[in-house]
């Protein structure tokens, strides 16, 4: 398996998904690219429109995803308040044998398990789907997020992806976030 996590940045929700969305897909893992010329394997790489590639080894990815599951009562306390907004959960998600970190919409969450519904296509393959159910262990969270359109709750591994972002899109998100 290769030492490179795939992460979804941002997402968009689309209330429907068309019969031929994976028409002429090929059911494999996403291609990372190489290493851009002077830049070292370990670094962040584009892969296509919101998607980054980073090593296992990231300091700063590794740490993000820390911060989100020590805060992880803090989502809950929001979703129980009824913070206005759309809530989501990072996992990781393997097929064809890779491993992508990708986000769902939460729709319920009892016994230590989040249910929710994925908030995009999967770049390693196509058995899953947007929109697609998912169980997930609470110990498999790797990020939380509120996003009720003006600011973003939690969402430490999209900060942590600030820096590998074109300048204009951090810009825009970077003052969104709150804790």
């Amino acid at each position: 398996m290769r030492n490179i996590l795939i992460i979804a940045a941002l997402f968009i929700f689309v209330a429907s998904s068309g019969v031929l969305e994976n028409f002429g897909k090929q059911d494999r893992p996403i291609e990372i690219p190489p290493a851009a010329p002077g830049k070292s394997e370990l670094d962040a790489r584009p892969v296509k429109e919101n998607v980054i590639a980073y090593h296992t080894s990231d300091s700063s990815m590794n740490a993000a995803k820390k911060k989100a599951r020590q805060t992880l009562p803090r989502f809950l306390e929001l979703v129980e308040a009824g913070t206005p907004g759309t809530y989501t959960l990072k996992f990781p998600l393997t097929q064809n044998g890779e491993t992508e970190h990708i986000w769902m919409e939460l729709r319920d969450h009892r016994d230590g398990t989040f249910i929710g519904l994925l908030a995009n296509d999967p770049v390693n393959g196509t058995k899953y789907k947007m929109g697609d159910r998912m169980e997930v262990a609470k110990a498999d969270v790797e990020d939380w997020m509120i996003n009720t359109g003006e600011l973003m709750y939690g969402g430490y591994t999209v900060r942590a992806m600030l820096k590998d972002m074109p300048k204009e899109e951090a810009d825009k998100y970077r003052p969104m976030f709150r804790d």
